[in-house]
């Protein structure tokens, strides 16, 4: 029998950005994330979920 589980991983980091508003700073860490400059290691690991997908029972 095969169960379908899904992992879900949650992981963090910080980043610095030079910004004249809190706004700004946010607008320039989302661009930089979908840029590929900011990028989050593995490593700062906060939290792991297993969720079964499907029914156990067919």
């Amino acid at each position: 029998m095969k169960f379908e589980i899904l992992i879900e991983e949650t992981i963090s980091d910080t980043f610095y950005v030079d910004a004249e508003t809190r706004e700004e700073a946010l607008s320039m860490a989302r661009q930089k994330y979908q840029h590929g400059d900011f990028i989050l290691e593995p490593g700062h690991l906060l939290d792991v979920k297993f969720i079964p997908l499907a029914a156990d029972e067919e």
